[in-house]
């Protein structure tokens, strides 16, 4: 897909709206010349884009907070089918009179399916076009055509309470958005076995909508939690239960803790994410783990849960002086690190 989107982004003008999730990162690493603005919910995309003199902005995909008209939209479409819908039917609203949203794909992301429904969206006949091993869909909006219905985007940007996270807010957008996730379920019962002398600090390292904080904070009221994602809509949600449960503590973005000071936390909780888009990306643990270790005052440790085949032990190594193996359950690993 780099090549394909690379050489349509450097030949956009100003007006083009680029909308980055995971899957684009590559791109910023190849000092690509771009002249529009880039919209992304990840945090590590829009500081990288910036740090490059590109336009960024930061959002859950709200396209409405980009402040300029807008031509043509580039997006390689997410791994997340509520997100895809939810940007096919607002780009339809959002376009200039004539103007283009470009989906990108390979074969393995559903690009055939969502180009015939952004097709359907716009009023259009299916353009898809193939590019090697990747397409590339092309929706002209017109005055002439009728908009479609809109695509069931799980009402995306509706932060919501659910019964299966016992009452805590969640939202599309997040891995695991509507369930407790087994490995975290198995991680929090660990915790007041293991919990420092209060009060101390606490970083939930990649905190999605803020589980592991709130069950940190139900045994340790008392406790500072710093709670971190790379994902907008982690954030969002996030904040929200810390405010829903009196959580004392901040929410900021980051990417792998990479915003939280060095040494500053006695206490760091996390089930790292090893996935990046559509690839299974076997740096994520390592990356987790060292910031795992920054973050961390001498003698702190670390509750980690992992899928059983990341050699989290071996990994560990040279970070911290022991690791143990709590629980194996479930196909899961809990550890205990000590700084």
């Amino acid at each position: 897909m780099s090549t394909l989107l690379s050489q349509l982004l450097s030949d956009s003008d100003q007006n083009t709206l680029w909308i980055a999730d995971e899957n684009s990162r590559a791109l910023l690493k190849t000092g690509l010349q771009f002249r529009g603005i880039l919209l992304s919910n990840r945090w590590d995309i829009v500081h990288a884009a910036e740090q490059m003199g590109i336009s960024a902005c930061f959002s859950d995909f709200d396209l409405a907070m980009v402040d300029r008209s807008i031509s043509r939209i580039m997006y390689p479409v997410s791994k997340e089918k509520a997100a895809v819908h939810h940007v096919i039917n607002t780009a339809a609203e959002c376009l200039q009179e004539n103007g283009e949203l470009i989906l990108i794909g390979s074969k393995n992301s559903g690009i055939k399916t969502y180009a015939q429904k952004a097709a359907q969206r716009f009023g259009r006949r299916k353009n898809l076009q193939k590019h090697g091993t990747d397409y590339a869909s092309h929706n002209q909006l017109n005055s002439d055509a009728t908009l479609g219905a809109l695509l069931d985007d799980a009402n995306y940007h509706t932060l919501r309470q659910l019964d299966s996270l016992n009452g805590l807010f969640s939202k599309p957008g997040l891995f695991g958005w509507n369930k407790i996730d087994v490995g975290s379920a198995l991680l929090a019962q660990h915790f007041s076995e293991h919990l420092p002398k209060t009060p101390f600090t606490a970083l939930d390292l990649g905190c999605g909508f803020g589980y592991l904080s709130v069950r940190l904070a139900q045994l340790a009221p008392e406790t500072h939690i710093i709670a971190t994602d790379n994902n907008a809509a982690a954030l969002l949600a996030c904040q929200n239960n810390f405010d829903l449960s009196g959580i004392k503590g901040e929410v900021i973005a980051g990417d792998a803790g990479s915003q939280v000071a060095s040494a500053s936390v006695e206490l760091v909780i996390c089930n790292p994410p090893f996935h990046q888009g559509f690839q299974v990306e076997g740096d994520l643990t390592d990356r987790f783990l060292a910031e795992a270790a920054r973050t961390l005052r001498t003698s702190g440790s670390a509750l980690l849960v992992v899928n059983e085949f990341i050699p989290l032990a071996r990994k560990a190594e040279g970070l911290f002086r022991e690791v143990t193996l709590l629980e194996k359950a479930k196909g899961f690993c809990v550890f205990r690190l000590i700084k």
